[in-house]
Parts: structure tokens; sequence; C-alpha cells
């Protein structure tokens, strides 16, 4: 049906076929890594070793995937677009159960489309028992392409290829990943295939984004390093020249959006990170591109899961914060770690304002640039001086036409 449906698409396109929507909605979702429930299911050292990490709530992965089901339905998009990072870190058993979640959202009408992130070809992914851990089985690139064959079409470069979303959309699916290092590389055979999907589509009449895993611009100093795409001038050159306004990212986990050259790149907080960013873009004739983060409802989850995640998140934050504070008086330090928590918080959903004041007249903040911390503290500083003195939304974008 979908084989069906695609062909119908570029039938349109190209001016053999008649019927035309007046409006294409699409949702986007990035930095899923799911992990299967058998390979971490009453495991306390993999809950351990989440407490670590960054955030990602990845024990309740199927209760996340159930509520971002009823999201779809209730936006009921022409297109589920997954840019990245499917899996927590590549195990084959993972992307056979996504690609099986991934066929139920099919089933309820609505395509997807998928490229990989630089944890879904890992060469050593882990499962793990209740104490330990143990090498589970990994894919590499034609067993990706195989488990996934129903929500990719034949391209190059990788895992690129053309996703024609509707009569008036195409979204080039572009994989810069280098698998399994974690930075993107935008390379001459990415330039070909880019070039010519861009080629047909100016002939056929449609509208394009891109979408890749790693960003396409520099959304931060503290972020361009390991975030942003080697060779990310020439695919901007690219999208410039043939005047494509919006590219969606994730890889970083922050949600903000930024813009050079004339093309907005729309990095997607990570869907397993409170509070479960999600992206909804819609193209209309009049209006052209708008691009908006949303977060699962809280209706949607289980009675509890949205703030046990802002308490995970949270707690996370405060235990890499307090690191520095070992000398610090316990009120005082308390203070201050709940001002980190609540800083990185509205870091990575996007809603931190440099040119709000209340994050500098806060005590916290007096406390933190007297403690003499150079790490947490310092992170803090870098991310504060970053961006525009004026309010710039990170959650919503239109296209100036």
């Amino acid at each position: 049906m979908k084989r069906l449906t695609v062909l119908w698409t570029i039938l349109v396109a190209l001016g053999l076929a008649v019927g035309a929507a007046a409006e294409t909605k699409v949702m986007a979702v990035t930095d899923i890594h799911y992990l299967a429930r058998p390979l971490y299911e009453d495991s306390e050292i993999f809950v351990e070793i989440l407490k670590g990490s960054d955030g990602k709530l990845t024990q309740y992965g199927d209760e996340l995937l159930d509520a971002l089901y009823r999201e779809i339905q209730e936006e009921k998009p022409d297109a589920l677009l997954v840019t990245g990072d499917l899996s927590f870190n590549g195990e084959k058993q993972s992307h056979l159960d996504l690609a099986a979640w991934f066929s139920k959202v099919e089933a309820s009408g609505v395509p997807v489309w998928v490229i990989p992130g630089n944890h879904d070809m890992n060469t050593r992914p882990a499962g793990f028992s209740r104490r330990s851990y143990y090498t589970t089985e990994s894919v590499n690139e034609e067993e990706f392409k195989e488990i996934y064959q129903d929500f990719m079409l034949p391209g190059g470069a990788g895992c690129s290829y053309i996703a024609p979303v509707s009569d008036e959309l195409w979204a080039l699916m572009t994989d810069v990943t280098y698998c399994p290092q974690a930075f993107g590389v935008f390379m001459k055979a990415h330039a070909d295939w880019l070039t010519e999907a861009l080629r047909q589509a100016k002939a056929s009449g449609v509208r394009v984004m891109t979408a890749t895993h790693q960003n396409l611009v520099a959304h931060t100093e503290f972020t361009k390093d390991n975030y942003l795409m080697f060779g990310n001038e020439q695919m901007l050159d690219l999208l410039a020249e043939a005047g494509v306004p919006l590219n969606l990212s994730g890889h970083m986990h922050v949600q903000n959006i930024d813009s050079e050259k004339g093309v907005t790149d729309a990095a997607s907080g990570a869907f397993s990170v409170w509070p479960h960013r999600y992206a909804v873009v819609t193209l209309s004739e009049e209006q052209g591109f708008r691009y908006e983060a949303k977060s699962l409802r809280e209706a949607f989850l289980p009675e509890g899961l949205l703030e046990l995640s802002r308490n995970w998140f949270s707690d996370i934050v405060r235990t890499m914060a307090s690191a520095g504070l070992a000398a610090v008086p316990e009120e005082p330090k308390k203070l201050m770690l709940d001002y980190a928590a609540r800083f990185n918080l509205a870091y990575f959903s996007g809603t931190y304002q440099k040119a709000d004041p209340s994050w500098r007249e806060d005590e916290a903040y007096r406390l933190w640039a007297e403690s003499g911390d150079q790490r947490f503290w310092a992170y803090m500083r870098f991310v504060m001086d970053e961006g525009p003195d004026t309010e710039v939304s990170r959650l919503v974008w239109e296209e100036k036409r």
C-alpha cells in the first residue's frame, strides 16, 4: 500500500495525475534511543548506568512510544519522519521492535520515513542482566536497510533517499552519519546525491525540506565541536542556492532553532528526554513552512510519568552539579543545585532565554559565581552567554515569504 502511495505522489509531482492537498503536515521525532525491553528488564545495573547519563528515560521506552502513537492519531500528519538515533546503542532487537511499531503507525494511515544516527550501527551494543551486561547482536548498514526497508527508499550516500511526503512536499532524508563515531560528514557522495535530488524536485515543481541527524549549523559554541556535521558549509551552499529554507536535525538533545545563509536548522529536543519533544511541520501555499516544537501530552502518558521524567532529569543534573560543591554548606548548596536543575531543564527543553533577567537576579546565581567551582558553573555561564540579548523563540519558526 505504501509503495502505491509513493508512486501516486511521484506521478502527481510530475504532473501525470491530478488532485492536491491544501496543506501538508509532517510530524518529526529524533533521538528515540529505544532499547528492547528484554535487553534490560529487571536490570539494576542498567538503571544505575542511566543515572549517570544525560536524562534519557529509556526504561520507559514502550510507554513513551504508546504516548507518541496517540499523538500521531491526534495530529493526523501526512507522514512521520524519524531523524536518527532510533535505538539505544544499535541493538538488532531494538531495531526489530521499532520496525514493528512503525508498521503499526503505517497501518493507521501514516507513512513513516527513517534515517540512522550515530547510535544505530554500534559495533558492540549491550544487553543487561540484573547486575551485569553482555554483548548483543548489532546491525550494519545493509542490515539496517533490510530491517527498515518499508520505511526507506533506494537512494544514495549511505541511507539517503527522497521521501515523497505529499503532492507538494519532498523530504530529502540525508544520512551524513559516520558510524559508529558521533560526528557526521557531508562528503562528495552526499553532494552529488543532494544536487540530483534538488534538480528532480525543481523539475517536479515540489517544495523541499531536508532532514539529517547531525546539525547543519553551529547552534552554540558549546555544541559545535561534537554535534555539527563536517562539511556543513557545502550542504548549506547547495540548500541556499536551491532556496530550501528548512532542515530538521537532532543529535544534541537540545531544542533549538538557528539559521545560516538563509537556511534554518531546527534541532528538535531528544524524544527520550523530558519533556519528550516532537515537531510538527506544516507547509501551505499561502504561508510556506512552519515548524513548531511540541511535547507529549500528560494525558497520553501513564499517571505521574511526566513528573517522574522531570524529576529523573533534575536529579541527574543535581548529581553532576554537586561534584564541585563538597565544601559548600547544605542550605546554600541546595539552592545552587535546584538552580542548576531548573537551568538545565529550561536549556534542554528550549525555553531558556538569555534576555530573561531572572536567571542572573536569582540568589543562587550569586552563590554559584562565588563558589569557586570551575566545572558545572563554567558550563552554565558558557550557555548563558550565548545567543541574542533579545527574546528569540527556540520552539517556533515560520518561513519569511
